[in-house]
């Protein structure tokens, strides 16, 4: 599948299957909680040598040096990548973060990567990148993910990313069509009936908005946040029995485990 098609979870669950096949359990719990430290500044390092008043033939064989000094340390990256996993828990922490992240790119390319470690920076608690706090962020992410949809309309992620921002900005019509959009790419997603399940909510579609939480918990049963919101659906028709059985649900559920992470 091409990575830029595929979904949060699904780069999620190819990354996490990629590093723990390379690194083991222990040491893939590591590498999502760390950044890579800076290794160098190359342009002060190229100003400092041609500030030098060297002749040419001291530049070529300092840049020759340099060159077979890149390709050695070249050839030890490519040994400590083949390396087995027992040899990897005694390397540095810096060696097995190159490690990762190597096998990351090669798997996932640079922008599967980058979806990859900020899916883990957001389970860390880290800031929600995609959240929106106010109308102009809204209307910026509209422009953009309509640009990138125009470049691959088959992106899933991105008809989610801009139904929010529709939804956001009260537009429900264009977020549910945005909505409907990644359905019909991605049918078995429970994502995406969630939102725009909150998104028929917003437009006072109750029954329509039950119909997509349904969906969800039909597919991830203990995904709180979906009975939380068909249990405020039911509340806005009046029946209460069945709000108070799905709002007992989701406590339940938020008691006993964490909730989904799909706000």
């Amino acid at each position: 599948m091409n990575i830029l098609e595929m979904t949060d979870s699904e780069i999620y669950e190819l990354g996490m299957k990629t590093l723990i096949g390379k690194l083991g359990a222990a040491k893939t719990q590591w590498f999502i909680r760390q950044r890579q430290p800076g290794t160098g500044n190359y342009s002060v390092d190229r100003h400092q040598l041609l500030a030098n008043p060297l002749d040419i033939d001291t530049i070529v064989k300092r840049i020759q040096e340099r060159e077979a000094t890149r390709k050695d340390e070249e050839r030890a990256r490519a040994r400590r990548f083949a390396a087995s996993q027992s040899e990897i828990e005694k390397m540095t922490d810096l060696e097995i973060y190159e490690i990762g992240s190597r096998v990351l790119t090669q798997t996932l390319g640079v922008a599967g990567s980058m979806n990859f470690l900020r899916q883990c920076q957001e389970l860390n608690g880290g800031y929600p990148l995609d959240r929106i706090e106010n109308r102009e962020e809204a209307e910026e992410n509209i422009k953009f993910y309509t640009a990138l949809l125009k470049l691959n309309p088959k992106m899933v992620e991105d008809y989610i990313r801009r139904g929010n921002a529709y939804s956001y900005i009260g537009e429900h019509a264009k977020a549910i069509a945005d909505y409907d959009k990644a359905i019909e790419l991605k049918p078995e997603y429970p994502k995406v009936y969630y939102r725009r399940g909150l998104a028929y909510a917003k437009n006072a579609e109750y029954i329509k908005a039950i119909t997509d939480y349904n969906e969800v918990i039909q597919r991830d049963p203990e995904h709180a946040d979906a009975y939380r919101s068909r249990g405020e659906a039911w509340q806005h028709l009046k029946e209460q029995e069945k709000a108070n059985a799905d709002l007992t649900a989701a406590k339940a559920l938020e008691t006993g485990t964490t909730s989904s992470a799909w706000l």
